[in-house]
């Protein structure tokens, strides 16, 4: 077949999967990755990793859309409302979550080494499972806030730690030297990827200020996400943290988050959808029994350090008593940034022999497929999806 009756075939069985999940309560965002599921090398096998690679422009695509729209959420407003907020959680849930990720893979089995790389890569949050459910339930309020400003600074968090981390692994192999220049990289590429958005978010405003018509800024932000990924590929940087950064210029220097979201409203919903149902497809169900016990302890330490540190960190803050129980249940969904680092460990740490990378995957199947579930039965909770909001709701 082509790769013109792939997307077809993404596209129109994706749909009619977030139809279904729709009508049964689920977000669409599970019905399009079970249906990738069902196309994937798990079932049908239908769509294999060539295709799936093949593909990948997609990603890069709806990667990017999904990190710049995370990045208009962190006005200076926002920001000075909430800052103190997402600072005490984002480290709380980082410190409890790498320490029970830690402890419990490396006693299952794995080498010190390895259960503290897996440790800080249980920071990671997937934006697209996280802003797709929100987008999807329309919700809006305190929560949503919080949790969109968390995905943000949970990455940023998680991609620094992971920087050091692996330079403290590296020194147990008297590789200091190397470690240290590791670290260092790390945190240059941090200051790049931060350098390259703002200036590209710097261009985008430019175009706003001169109230450039909307078909026009259209393309203009579209060629920006992609110069961005393509700019960070290129000289091994992160594509979503640069663009989360573009996302902040812009609407710090501008205030235009709504239009920001108009824009891409216009065709984020084909590109989602080939997106997400391609990410199910992309799901190999053979991996959890391949790491085993392994995958199981990243899976349940994981969710125990998002949900309690949130919960434990949360009081330190002036976040309302009714949502505290919730925030690090909107936090659960990962997969591709953890994936990503995942395999820079790999090269960075000698005779690893893809164990980090397939208890990784193993996670990203649970968390892929579960973690969108879970987000939306938190911002349903307390009341912020849209049906939530609905007087028919709160009668009954």
């Amino acid at each position: 077949m082509t790769y013109s009756l792939y997307i077809a075939i993404l596209m129109l069985v994706g749909m009619a999967g977030g139809k279904l999940a729709s009508k049964v309560g689920l977000p669409t965002v599970s019905g399009y990755l079970l249906c990738g599921l069902l196309l994937g090398p798990s079932v049908l096998n239908l769509i294999t990793s060539e295709i799936y690679y093949s593909l990948g422009f997609v990603n890069e695509l709806a990667l990017g859309m999904l990190a710049i729209s995370v990045g208009t959420e962190l006005h200076y407003l926002m920001f000075k409302k909430f800052g103190k907020n997402l600072v005490t959680i984002s480290m709380g849930n980082a410190v409890l979550t790498v320490a029970v990720t830690s402890l419990l893979t490396w006693l299952v089995g794995l080498p010190i080494q390895y259960a503290l790389i897996l440790g800080t890569l249980a920071l990671t949050v997937s934006p697209a499972g996280v802003v797709e459910v929100i987008k999807d339930t329309r919700s809006e309020g305190e929560m949503t806030q919080n949790v969109l400003g968390l995905v943000a600074f949970d990455n940023l968090v998680a991609i620094m730690a992971f920087g050091m981390m692996v330079s403290f692994v590296q020194s147990f192999g008297d590789q200091g030297p190397g470690g240290i220049a590791l670290l260092g990289s790390v945190l240059l590429d941090i200051f790049l990827g931060a350098l390259i958005g703002a200036l590209s978010g710097l261009f985008v405003s430019f175009f706003i200020r001169k109230e450039t018509s909307n078909d026009k800024l259209l393309v203009i932000l579209l060629a920006v996400i992609l110069f961005n990924t393509g700019i960070a590929s290129m000289y091994g940087l992160s594509p979503v943290l640069t663009n989360i950064f573009s996302g902040i210029a812009i609407t710090n220097l501008t205030s235009r988050k709504v239009l920001i979201a108009t824009l891409l409203n216009r065709i984020e919903m084909p590109v989602f959808v080939i997106f997400l149902t391609l990410a199910g497809a992309h799901i190999n169900l053979s991996i959890i029994g391949t790491v085993g016990v392994a995958g199981l302890a990243y899976i349940a330490a994981r969710s125990i350090g998002k949900y309690v540190g949130s919960l434990i960190f949360s009081q330190f803050t002036d976040v309302s008593r009714k949502i505290r129980p919730y925030i690090g249940l909107g936090l659960f969904p990962q997969a591709g940034i953890a994936i990503g680092l995942a395999t820079v460990a790999e090269r960075s740490i000698p005779n690893v022999s893809g164990a980090i990378t397939g208890v990784v995957l193993a996670g990203a199947v649970f968390f892929e497929i579960f973690g969108p579930m879970i987000t939306g039965y938190a911002l349903k909770a307390v009341g912020e999806t849209k049906a939530a909001r609905s007087p028919k709701f709160k009668k009954q």
